[in-house]
């Protein structure tokens, strides 16, 4: 959460953000973010 976080304020800080170069890292970071909470949940229904 705190990645996300600083980069938010990090891409919020510029004057002019670059989106095609940030965008692909946000959704790379949400992706993470999904698959690892799906995976935990399914360890865990699985253990």
């Amino acid at each position: 959460m705190k990645l996300i976080l600083f980069i938010y304020l990090k891409t919020t800080s510029m004057k002019k953000t670059n989106w095609k170069s940030v965008l692909p890292y946000i959704i790379r970071i949400v992706e993470l973010v999904i698959t690892g909470a799906a995976g935990g949940a399914a360890s865990g229904w699985i253990g």
